[in-house]
């Protein structure tokens, strides 16, 4: 009976812990954002927590599948990075207080879109993790769009339906960054059957580095 009420105690307490740890995350765990093509821009995620002291948060980069030719540098709670290291430990931030992260990111006029996978949990307590994730993608460059064709991409009957120019080829990408598939563009209209993806969101970049949200219902 002893061993019981010590199990239940035991395991509330651990519940309530987890759920003191649990953070905030403005504008959410998943930031999207859009990069100029050649200047740097700022993309903030803030990390707030409820407790009723100070907060020591670790950020840990898990996956990065952004084009090697960007240019990324890291900023936390009161620290400034060289470029996008591994891990990094924030400043104690005050109670019921924000951190952040800050990717500050260039593409230097190359094309692409790709995901930046961290893990975010209290210092020293790397089981207590949770997973937060910015998915990126450049602007189209006005120079690529020489044909002056409007471009689109709709979903309908299962499958893609784009239009634009004529050339080029298109790319479908999961939205952590990895190509599913490509299919030439050779004419002004072409269709990309869904039929063997399972329901989700998906990431189609045109021939011009435009990219297109796209999202299969179940």
């Amino acid at each position: 009976m002893l061993k019981s009420i010590f199990s239940t105690a035991f395991f509330a307490a651990a519940a309530l812990y987890v759920v003191a740890q649990n953070y905030t995350f403005d504008p959410g765990n998943e930031y999207y954002g859009t990069l100029e093509m050649d200047m740097y821009t700022e993309h903030y995620m803030y990390i707030g927590h409820d407790l009723q002291d100070s907060a020591y948060i670790t950020w840990r980069l898990v996956e990065n599948t952004c084009p090697v030719e960007w240019d990324i540098q890291a900023c936390d709670y009161q620290h400034c990075y060289t470029g996008l290291p591994n891990y990094g430990n924030m400043n104690g931030v005050a109670a019921g207080g924000q951190g952040y992260l800050r990717m500050i990111v260039n593409p230097f006029l190359t094309p692409g879109l790709g995901m930046l996978h961290f893990l975010i949990y209290p210092t020293g307590e790397p089981l207590n993790y949770t997973d937060a994730y910015y998915y990126l993608q450049t602007t189209v460059l006005s120079a690529e769009n020489t044909e002056g064709v409007l471009e689109t991409a709709v979903v309908s009957a299962n499958e893609i339906v784009y239009s634009g120019p004529i050339s080029g080829e298109l790319f479908l990408y999961s939205v952590s960054g990895k190509r599913l598939l490509s299919v030439p563009v050779n004419s002004q209209t072409e269709r990309i059957s869904l039929e063997s993806f399972p329901a989700g969101v998906y990431l189609l970049q045109s021939p011009t580095g435009k990219t297109f949200r796209i999202s299969k219902p179940l």
